[in-house]
């Protein structure tokens, strides 16, 4: 299992409308291969504060999507003026876990 999680900031008043950007995202990562779950997090004491956590069943199944036709679409569907208010506070990647108990 690798779970990529991005650490996404904008102002407060800009919270509703970058999660209801993601609630209408093309969802084309459903499809690639490799992909398990995404999840979109948002701070109860910090509205402007967003996790996006992803799970993958590997590192390489994360990069190809990176590297994807349809990650470049997925974002470029972004309003480019809510696309500039996001800022990536951090990206951290998870290292790769084994699943041992459910």
């Amino acid at each position: 299992m690798y779970v990529s999680l991005s650490r996404l900031r904008v102002e407060r008043e800009r919270s509703e409308e970058l999660v209801a950007a993601f609630r209408s995202r093309a969802r084309l990562v459903e499809a690639f291969e490799g992909f398990v779950d995404l999840q979109v997090w948002r701070s109860d004491r910090d509205p402007g504060e967003v996790l996006m956590v992803s799970r993958w069943v590997s590192r390489e199944h994360f990069k190809n999507y990176m590297r994807s036709a349809e990650h470049k679409r997925s974002h470029a569907r972004i309003d480019p003026a809510l696309q500039q208010a996001i800022a990536l506070e951090r990206l951290e990647h998870l290292h790769t876990y084994e699943v041992v108990a459910e």
